[in-house]
């Protein structure tokens, strides 16, 4: 059994245009496609099972792009998502097969061009594809870029899963992508819905639209570190910010943050995106309890630590050397520089608590972690 004569021919002349991509919509047997031309469609006639004929029409398609009727691994999901440097004649012809995976193989793709994005955005538009776009930079510096926010903005709302809330709120706020006026909106909603704040701190924890005075001793600070930031003092730098109007900014999204977490994923982002901002201290983030960080991080602060953390501890030493009454501010930074989900597994894993019964379970490291803000707040 072949195709019917009508569309073995429409199928053959549109495959025979400069074709950028395909949609192959399998409930109503209709093709749609992109061309330079632009865009049109053709119905389907069957003339046995729709899922038989549509795989004959996938095999034709197959078969004239890529030379085999074999078509895209589909059941490759891992693979696909996995980054593969391909060439832009290669990204294109995936596009044209009219299968979704082979799209999400191309929006996963490395430096992928602006123009195959914009036709991968048109094969595939949904909020997964729009958030997998936004991480490439030659898609946020584009026109392109400021559609798929639109669109995002509009389906955030709406998305009920955690992580996804936290991953699409971190992406809409990569620099040049929302206006001031869009992120104080998403600012505003986080009111309402915990998981915005692990995002601002994951992408915007610099530039929080959050109003705060640095701490009142925040000038002198700055004299007595200055030399030791211009010798790269790491310790130092951090130890400053977290003392300016940026790191109190930081420190009461904190605060926000943990006011009434719903959900365990928010927890985990929240504590992972804290972690995260420290990076450059070079610490390993591997504690299970909060009294093992807090005895690894008198090690530093004493000398008394792994050769690792050596050049660490010598920046540690400095600060509290020349820095007054600094000891339990120095710990409370360090004790934030370790925050991972690490140190949620004994108490979170294997359940999946919510509400309430969420903040009681969390309270062994939640509490140590406003300790720590407040520390530093005073």
């Amino acid at each position: 059994m072949s195709l019917t004569n009508e569309d073995n021919l429409r199928l053959n002349v549109l495959l025979r245009q400069n074709l950028y991509a395909l949609r192959i919509d399998e409930s109503k047997m209709l093709i749609d496609a992109l061309t330079e031309r632009g865009e049109g469609r053709i119905v389907l006639n069957s003339n046995c099972r729709d899922e038989k004929y549509i795989g004959m029409v996938k095999e034709l398609i197959s078969t004239h792009i890529l030379g085999s009727p074999i078509g895209y691994p589909v059941y490759i999901h891992r693979w696909a998502r996995m980054g593969q440097t391909r060439k832009k004649e290669s990204l294109q012809n995936l596009l044209k097969l009219g299968e979704p995976e082979a799209v999400v193989a191309v929006a996963h793709s490395e430096n992928l061009p602006v123009e195959v994005a914009r036709h991968a955005w048109w094969a595939l538009p949904t909020e997964e594809n729009a958030r997998t776009l936004l991480r490439h930079q030659s898609v946020i510096d584009d026109a392109l870029g400021q559609e798929l926010a639109v669109f995002l903005m509009e389906f955030l709302p709406f998305e009920a899963e955690a992580l996804r809330i936290v991953e699409t709120v971190g992406l809409l706020l990569q620099p040049g992508i929302l206006s001031e006026e869009d992120r104080q909106s998403l600012w505003k909603k986080a009111a309402h819905k915990s998981a915005y704040y692990p995002g601002f701190l994951i992408s915007s924890a610099d530039n929080l639209p959050l109003q705060a005075e640095p701490h009142r001793s925040y000038e002198e600070l700055r004299q007595q570190l200055d030399s030791a930031i211009r010798d790269g003092n790491k310790a130092a730098e951090l130890y400053l910010w977290i003392h300016s109007s940026r790191g109190r900014a930081f420190l009461q999204t904190i605060r926000l943050a943990l006011k009434r977490p719903s959900q365990q994923d928010v927890v985990v982002a929240l504590f992972n995106a804290i972690g995260f901002y420290f990076a450059d201290l070079g610490l390993t983030r591997r504690f299970r309890t909060i009294e093992d960080l807090q005895s690894f991080n008198a090690g530093i602060c004493n000398g008394d630590c792994e050769k690792t953390c050596q050049q660490l501890s010598t920046e540690i030493e400095w600060i509290l050397r020349h820095i007054p009454d600094s000891e339990e501010r120095v710990h409370a930074l360090l004790g934030l520089a370790q925050l991972s989900e690490v140190l949620l597994d004994p108490i979170c894993g294997g359940n999946d608590c919510l509400g309430s019964v969420l903040r009681k379970r969390i309270k062994p490291v939640s509490e140590p972690l406003l300790e720590m803000v407040s520390r530093l707040e005073d």
